[in-house]
Order: structure tokens, then C-alpha cells, then sequence
């Protein structure tokens, strides 16, 4: 049987914990894990802790003070609407050279809530809003996908002879209509290592996914799906599994998650190389581009010869 690969999650005082530290970070960023979920806390459930940060800013800060370890900064609707969310992804996986990742959930347990019959995004008291369900995390994680191929990486050629930096007429509208009205095209270009990898978080198997056509999910946490989240001091579980997710308590430290994740790695764990994408260490393929029916969001370029 395939050795699983070991992960971790951290909650919001562990954010501050590890991003603080110089010695921790050195650590974390040695540590042959596949990938650390940032803020875990905020979709699994849990009680909101006293102390956190943004994952995104937690993300931002490992992009910029490591070079190896991989990331997926957690977040929900409940706060965040899609077009913010996708731009903070984009931007992540610039910084991080394509070690960052999304893992979506339902409710967002540090954010507030949202008008009665419309909370999602409308917790950020902007208005607007949308059900807060799984439908609505999904139609997320659709609308982050789109919006980060809506603007082709290799677009951008810099053409010196012709004048032309981009291909702007490849920059296309996504018009997504589902649990959201959104036209794009996002205003960032997409990672040269490409879309980022989205996740799902799902306590239990009833909690999976809505399936969809051109699924955007393509790694499922918890008990919906094949990677388990383990807190710490419970045993591994002895069930295949591709993968498994240490989680450390409030009360326990990042120090604590370290000295276990490295005992689980020298006994049974398939250590995975530090450094590279996210997508690279997971083994999964590029996502589907979008469809060709796409509008282009610009008119071709024309030559600017005087450039």
C-alpha cells in the first residue's frame, strides 16, 4: 500500500506563532510536508480563538520569508466575495511562486454575519449577498477557478519588434451566473505555474461537494474525503488514505506540531520534497482550460511600432 503524505493545519494563534519566529519558520520550511493549511479554524467548525491573522496575510508572509513550504489559505463566502477572493489567490501564487492553494469551506467562523436571508458575502456589510451553503461555496470555488484563467499567463509576450506587451483580445469575460453575477475578467494575470489548486473542506461525507460540470475541486479534506484531518495527539488513522492533516489545538503549540509531524515522517510517512508548486507535489494535472466560446474582454492589439 502507498504511504499517505502527511500535511499540516494551523488555527489563528498559530499563525501568529510561526510568523513571528524565525526559528519556526526555518523549521516549517525544511519540513518534507506537502502542504499547511492557514487558519484551518475559520471552516472546520471550531470556536473562534481569542487571536488571528487574515490567512491571506499569513500566506503573504510565508511567500516572502520562505522558499520551500507549501500553503492553502483557508476562507468561505461568508466574507469574502469570489472576485476579492480570486484576486488574493492569484496574487498569492505570484508571491509564492506557485506554492499557495485555496481550500474552501461554508461558514467562516471569524467573520459576521451577513443579512438573515442573505449572508454569504454579506457579512462584509458591502450588501448584496447569497445563501450560506454549500452550493454557495461551491459556486465560489467555480468562480475563483474561472477568474484566474481569465487572463492567460502566456498572453503576456512582450513583443518588442511589434509593440505588443499583451495579447490583450485572449483576456476574456468569464460571466459567471450562479450563486453569483460576476463578469470579470479578474485584473490580474494568471501565475506562470498556472490556476492555483482549490480544496474543500468536509467534516463528513455529507458534506462533499456538489458535483458540477468542470469541477473545480480537485482534493477533498476531512471526512468527505481522502485526506483526513488528525488533531494532534490522536493516533494516524490505520484506513487508506492518500494523505493526512495534523491539526494542532488552540492550547497546543506550532513547536509541539513540528517535533510530531517529524516522528510521523521518519515512521511511515512519505516525506514530500520541499520546494516547488503545490499542484507538482500533489500530482495533480493542469485544470481544463476555459471553453473557447468565451468572450474576449478587449479587441486584439495592433502594432506600436514606435516602442
Amino acid at each position: 500500500m502507498t504511504k499517505p503524505y502527511l500535511a499540516l493545519a494551523l488555527a489563528g494563534p498559530h499563525l501568529l506563532e510561526l510568523t513571528g519566529s524565525r526559528e519556526l519558520l526555518s523549521r516549517w520550511d525544511a519540513l518534507p510536508v506537502a502542504f499547511t493549511v492557514l487558519g484551518i479554524d475559520r471552516i472546520d467548525g471550531s470556536e473562534p480563538a481569542s487571536v488571528t491573522l487574515a490567512s491571506s496575510a499569513a500566506g503573504a508572509t510565508l511567500a516572502g520569508a520562505t522558499e520551500n513550504g507549501r500553503f492553502l489559505i483557508a476562507a468561505a463566502p461568508q466574507r469574502d466575495h469570489p472576485y476579492n477572493l480570486a484576486r488574493r489567490v492569484a496574487s498569492l501564487a505570484h508571491l509564492s511562486g506557485g506554492r499557495s492553494g485555496l481550500l474552501v469551506g461554508i461558514r467562516d467562523a471569524y467573520a459576521p454575519e451577513g443579512p438573515k436571508d442573505a449572508p454569504a458575502w454579506g457579512g462584509a456589510g458591502l450588501g448584496g449577498g447569497a445563501q450560506l451553503n454549500a452550493k454557495t461555496a461551491y459556486d465560489t470555488a467555480v468562480a475563483v477557478r474561472a477568474l484566474e484563467q481569465s487572463w492567460p499567463h502566456d498572453s503576456i509576450i512582450g513583443d518588442r519588434d511589434s509593440g505588443i506587451l499583451v495579447q490583450s483580445d485572449r483576456i476574456v469575460h468569464v460571466d459567471i451566473a450562479n450563486s453569483f453575477s460576476i463578469a470579470g475578467p479578474l485584473n490580474a494575470p494568471e501565475p506562470q505555474t498556472g490556476a492555483s489548486v482549490i480544496a474543500w473542506y468536509g467534516h463528513t461525507k455529507a458534506d462533499a461537494p456538489p458535483a458540477g460540470e468542470d469541477n473545480p475541486i480537485e482534493l477533498v479534506l476531512g471526512g468527505a474525503g481522502t485526506v483526513h484531518v488528525v488533531s494532534l495527539g490522536e493516533t494516524p488513522p490505520t484506513d487508506a488514505v492518500s494523505g493526512v492533516v495534523l491539526k494542532a489545538g488552540n492550547d497546543q503549540s506550532v513547536r509541539e506540531l513540528l517535533d510530531v509531524a517529524e516522528r510521523w515522517l521518519a515512521d511511515g510517512f512519505a516525506p514530500t520534497a520541499p520546494g516547488g508548486s503545490l499542484r507538482d507535489a500533489l500530482n495533480l494535472s493542469a485544470p481544463r482550460p476555459l471553453p473557447s466560446t468565451v468572450r474576449p474582454a478587449f479587441p486584439a492589439p495592433k502594432p506600436h511600432v514606435s516602442l
